[in-house]
């Protein structure tokens, strides 16, 4: 199952923070970041997919 999530209010100074919490939330729930995108300056697309830590699907 994939999820995406849009992150708002992103500056140069808290981007890598408001992407990396986000990144340890979805983990806590099983959720591995598959890809991201900017969305001009200040959002940010990002792109889990729900699954085993090892798993090929």
């Amino acid at each position: 199952m994939y999820k995406t999530v849009l992150i708002e209010g992103i500056t140069t100074e808290n981007v890598t923070e408001k992407i990396n919490d986000k990144v340890t939330e979805m983990k806590k729930e099983s959720y591995q970041i598959k890809t991201m995108s900017f969305l001009g300056t200040e959002r940010a697309v990002l792109v889990f997919k729900k699954g085993l830590k090892s798993s090929l699907l």
